[in-house]
């Protein structure tokens, strides 16, 4: 017996991709929490965390893991010649933005891009925000008529406010969430397929000779938007490589959207499941603001994140050997009954709410401002225009990637 193999629990793995792990998470979680809270997977080669201690150190940990290189991994099982006609993907992956950097490049990167999510203009948006909110629900509500929330609102939604804040043209708005989904949707377990990798590459390669028009086009006639600002920034004399702001643009795109299309399904699901939760909300407007951070808690929109070990060191006994992933499990880490009382209850109450879905540490979500605001204005937008929606009788729907959970359709009557 290795010392890995007192980290193994054969069963447990087998759940982690499995169907019902798809459609219901937190089981596992529970065991993965009391039995084996820290796990070698064999099925996603990474070592998991599942407890709110472990995970909320290890995202603050930034001596022993890295975010740097971490995609790196996700390329080992193929052959060679694959990796080879994978070149334009890897080279992104080993990119560094904001996301995939460590300091000091990460500082400079993030300062520069942290100016698009200043507090004046998260507050310059609410307006548009509003608009487009209201004009989705007008459009989607009607006398008797079903709809699915997700098609109708939670997706175009929030396409609509990031298209607009990079500065890209209503036209193109549908090319943004194919090229997200094609891109994100070749990674979450550790293990890649090429077919998958190479859709993901051609529209990467897709955004990436969209973006370099509008950034040229941006340099000769400067506009109030993102691209501008990014493309021209300069911090202490050092402007963005045309890598990084290519690779920064990406990153905007996919997690300016993507995870907030899960977390707007989730908050009218979750408030429809629970009369009470959507009875107190009604009644108290001052109470979206937790009935959103609630959502946040109790359904992550983001179930995890993985780091790569960057110094060998030991946590919960288990060492965790260099170029090893860590996978931490933000669901479980937000149900962990050592954290949250009760934590199976959606309670739009809790206070103080406490959890890790926007991250935590030098890597703490950019966009959390922009998600809350969205999150909040069409909730109200909801309760204004359409306070005795109800949720349809029909089997819950989920999105496929197994990194993120929201539902994939989401039928609702007025």
């Amino acid at each position: 017996m290795t010392a890995t193999d007192a980290f193994r629990d054969t069963a447990i793995d087998d759940m982690l991709i499995s169907a019902e792990m798809m459609l219901d998470p937190y089981p596992v979680y529970h065991r993965l929490r009391d039995q084996v809270p820290v796990f070698w997977s064999d099925h996603w080669q990474a070592w998991i965390v599942s407890r709110y201690d472990d995970v909320s150190a290890t995202l603050h940990d930034n001596e022993n893991l890295s975010n740097e290189r971490r995609q790196e991994t996700l390329f080992a099982g193929l052959r060679t010649s694959q990796r080879d006609q994978l070149a334009r993907l890897r080279h992104y992956f080993a990119e560094k933005d904001v996301i995939g950097s460590d300091p000091p490049d990460h500082n400079r990167i993030r300062r520069l891009v942290a100016r698009a999510f200043t507090p004046r203009t998260i507050a310059g948006l609410r307006p548009r925000i509003t608009e487009v909110a209201a004009e989705l629900l007008t459009e989607a509500l009607g006398p008797g008529q079903l709809f699915d929330f997700v098609a109708a609102i939670s997706h175009p939604l929030p396409v609509i406010v990031i298209a607009e804040v990079l500065g890209a043209p209503v036209a193109d708005r549908p090319l943004f969430k194919k090229w997200s989904a094609d891109i994100l949707g070749f990674q979450g377990t550790g293990t890649t397929t090429f077919e998958a990798a190479a859709v993901a590459q051609a529209s990467l390669t897709e955004l990436f000779d969209y973006m370099s028009v509008l950034i040229e086009d941006r340099k000769r006639t400067p506009r109030h938007d993102v691209i501008t600002a990014l493309a021209l920034a300069e911090e202490d004399s050092q402007r963005l490589t045309r890598d990084e702001l290519l690779a920064s643009c990406n990153t905007l795109l996919t997690a300016g959207h993507e995870t907030t299309t899960n977390l707007l399904g989730n908050l009218i699901r979750l408030l429809l499941q629970t009369p009470d939760a959507w009875d107190r909300v009604r009644a108290d407007r001052t109470r979206t603001s937790a009935a959103v951070e609630e959502t946040f808690r109790f359904d992550a929109p983001k179930q995890r994140n993985f780091r790569r070990v960057c110094t060998q060191h030991v946590i919960g006994g288990a060492t965790l050997a260099v170029d090893q992933l860590l996978f931490q499990l933000i669901g479980s880490a937000n149900r962990d009954p050592r954290r949250f009382p009760d934590p199976d209850t959606f309670d739009v109450t809790r206070d103080p709410n406490s959890h890790l879905s926007l991250g935590a540490g030098i890597h703490f979500c950019l966009g959390a401002p922009l998600a809350r605001v969205e999150a909040r204005i069409l909730l109200d937008a909801v309760l204004n225009q359409a306070p005795t929606i109800r949720l349809c009788a029909q089997p819950q729907v989920w999105q496929a990637r197994p990194q993120f959970r929201g539902p994939g359709e989401l039928w609702l009557a007025p």
